[in-house]
């Protein structure tokens, strides 16, 4: 019997990782008193250059194994990466990539946003 639970689990994975890009991606809102939204853009545009200097992208990649099949056919019409063997079963490549440095440069943005007066609202 085939299991499409692991993959329903990875999409639903995807879907929370886009859901929460926008949060992710610094849509916060900074004020500052006395500023306007151009000075805003104009801090935010300097201190991404800021922490994208100092923590530049280090991107990585990983492969795992997803929904497992009984027949090799099925697994390779479901899976665009491809499929691996183990056992009796045949089992989906799923390939991702991540920024290492994500975090570490919001936290550089944020500090730089702090320093420079602004506050998220």
């Amino acid at each position: 019997m085939d299991n499409g639970f692991a993959t329903q689990r990875h999409r639903g994975r995807a879907l929370l990782a886009f859901c929460l890009l926008p949060v992710l991606a610094g849509c916060t809102t900074w004020v500052k008193p006395g500023a306007d939204e151009a000075a805003a853009d104009a801090a935010q545009t300097h201190c991404k250059a800021v922490s994208y200097g100092q923590l530049p992208a280090q991107m990585q990649s990983s492969t795992t194994r997803g929904a497992s099949y009984s027949e090799r056919k099925k697994c390779e019409k479901n899976s665009p990466n491809g499929c691996t063997k183990s056992g009796n079963r045949y089992y989906a490549i799923i390939k991702t990539s991540s920024d290492a440095n994500s975090e570490g440069r919001d936290a550089i943005f944020r500090d730089c946003m702090y320093q420079a007066g602004w506050r998220p609202e």
